[in-house]
């Protein structure tokens, strides 16, 4: 294998390299041994280029986005894990990342401290220093490279709601379930909504619905066939409300020093985001098939 990588880059060599003195010093079909040299350096360092990269994420157990709890990293890691993966592989990083699971308030804090350098991040009010995300020609955040998503409410059936329930406004006075860490949560009671944010993850919180500790769960609607097979286990005593709630967004987000050391292999990474937005849906229905 190096042999014909060496082989091929002399090719080239020789081709770049051709011409009237070139043609006189070296007769036809002779490989110089600085060509070769030459070569070798070239293959051997496009084999070992490696731009290491930290990617940070949840260390809770939130299918099928994150598999497992703690530290250890699973196999398969999780759909969220998959798509962050193909995108740096896709980005011309080199190798592979290196994943480190964090409680969920410790991501931003990490990021932004340079222990980490890449995480998932929602929309915020205002987004901590020490922390890069895709900008557009304006000089503004980039809305388009990012992963869109709807956030939807689910209700008990026995509440018989009706299908033009407008969320925002209904729920204004009353309790919304939230999974502990999402980054939509300050948006939400900026809105003037009470939430619960004290459950892990959906399941608990549907719990909670179920048992009238809350009014609502927010969920997400990544792909919206996945989230009626999870209410189908719920046999019509859960039901998703028609109108959604809001849409956010979710950045790849870097740490600044890590951008500006590494700033194509970054922007690559988040046009290739823009580029395989539905590469999510792709990566969920793979799970979902292990179920």
């Amino acid at each position: 294998m190096v042999w014909r990588a060496i082989m091929l880059w002399t090719m080239l060599a020789l081709g770049a390299m051709s011409g009237p003195v070139f043609a006189a010093a070296v007769p036809p079909g002779v490989v110089t041994a600085a060509a070769i040299a030459a070569a070798a350096v070239t293959s051997a360092s496009a084999v070992d280029t490696c731009i290491p990269l930290r990617i940070g994420y949840i260390d809770q157990h939130r299918p099928p986005y994150w598999m497992g709890e703690g530290e250890q990293v699973p196999e398969p890691p999780g759909a969220g894990v998959d798509l962050m993966r193909d995108a740096a592989q896709a980005a011309g990083f080199g190798c592979a990342p290196t994943l480190v699971r964090l409680p969920p308030a410790r991501l931003r804090v990490a990021l932004a401290s340079g222990d980490i350098d890449m995480s998932p991040l929602g929309e915020m009010p205002t987004y901590p220093a020490g922390i890069a995300l895709p900008r557009d020609k304006k000089g503004n955040i980039d809305l388009e490279r990012s992963m869109h998503n709807t956030l939807v409410v689910l209700v008990r059936a026995r509440d018989k709601l009706p299908a033009t329930t407008d969320p925002m406004q209904y729920f204004k006075g009353k309790v919304l379930g939230v999974a502990l860490g999402q980054s939509y949560t300050a948006r939400l009671r900026e809105a003037g909504l009470t939430v619960d944010d004290g459950g892990r993850d959906l399941d608990r919180n549907i719990e909670k619905l179920r048992l009238g500790r809350v009014d609502g769960v927010v969920a997400a609607a990544v792909v919206p066939k996945h989230l009626k097979l999870m209410l189908d286990r719920y046999k019509g005593v859960i039901v998703q409300l028609p109108q959604p709630l809001i849409s956010t967004r979710v950045w790849l987000a870097f740490n600044e020093s890590y951008y500006r050391a590494h700033r194509p292999q970054v922007e690559a990474l988040w046009t290739w985001l823009d580029v395989n937005r539905s590469r999510l849906g792709y990566t969920l229905e793979k799970y979902r098939k292990q179920d």
